[in-house]
């Protein structure tokens, strides 16, 4: 006996990232779909059964505990298992950052299957968003942050061979700095938001970049500043706490010893300061 239940989008897209439709169903044996073009990205996850995805050619025999994506503009086809049909859950979305999303989750055009390993995470995530738009109780907003929850359970489990190598800890360092310079963030602050100790922190990074991670912080904060100075009018006040220094004193400090001139110097000497645009 075939179950059906769907819903379809109530809202306008106030995002990047949109969801148009999902829904659930419990297919009746051999039924099947298409083939047909989808304008919207789909992602089916399979709750149990079994059935056949056809896409380019290709058939891809799935079970209980895989997903596959339908990317818009590609004829496909799926049909159910005859003697185990599926039960499967799905959600249609979009948006300028969809494709890069996806990309980071392990999916894209040329890699349409995701296994899930996350005990029940990505189900039960998947299964809540569906079950709270189907209610109509929460805003777009809410909906859309419950979907990159799911996203966030397909990261992790692409992502965590990567995680326990040196070259990741130092990205993840690094991006980490990029995003938090402007803060009074600390050595301590960086090892903890990758995981690991200062000690550890301090070796990676002499054997990525040659440097400590405190010099590669004052650097790139030095560097920041450089570029403020040839390029803004900000007062140097302005730029030594934009750049992350607690005080003037500090940053003239800094500044001296890295480059063997003051700020002031620096940007007298400055022929792009000069050239300021809209001057």
């Amino acid at each position: 006996m075939e179950a059906k239940l769907e819903f379809t989008s109530k809202y306008k897209s106030i995002s990047t990232l949109t969801i148009y439709y999902g829904g659930h169903e419990v297919c009746a044996p051999s039924h099947s779909f298409g083939p047909a073009i989808r304008h919207h990205y789909l992602l089916h996850y399979i709750l149990n059964g079994k059935g056949k995805y056809y896409v380019n050619n290709k058939c891809y025999e799935l079970q209980g505990g895989e997903a596959f994506l339908i990317c818009p503009g590609e004829s496909t086809y799926y049909k159910a298992d005859k003697e185990e049909p599926w039960e499967y859950c799905w959600v249609s979305f979009d948006g300028n950052d969809a494709s890069t999303i996806l990309k980071n989750c392990g999916l894209s055009k040329n890699n349409l299957i995701f296994k899930d390993n996350s005990n029940g995470v990505f189900k039960e995530r998947l299964l809540l968003l569906i079950h709270n738009y189907e209610e109509d109780s929460h805003n777009e907003y809410a909906l859309i942050g419950q979907l990159y929850m799911c996203f966030s359970s397909m990261y992790d489990q692409v992502n965590i061979k990567e995680k326990n190598t040196c070259e990741s800890y130092a990205d993840k360092a690094r991006d980490y700095i990029y995003n938090n310079f402007g803060y009074d963030i600390k050595v301590s602050d960086i090892a903890k938001y990758v995981g690991i100790d200062r000690t550890y922190l301090y070796k990676i990074f002499m054997e990525e970049y040659k440097i400590s991670p405190q010099k590669y912080l004052i650097s790139f904060r030095l560097n920041t500043a450089v570029n403020l100075l040839e390029t803004t009018k900000m007062n140097i006040t302005e730029i030594s706490y934009s750049c992350g220094f607690k005080d003037t004193p500090t940053f003239y400090k800094h500044f001296k010893k890295q480059f063997n001139i003051t700020p002031v110097q620096y940007r007298k000497s400055s022929i792009d300061y000069i050239k300021l645009p809209n001057e």
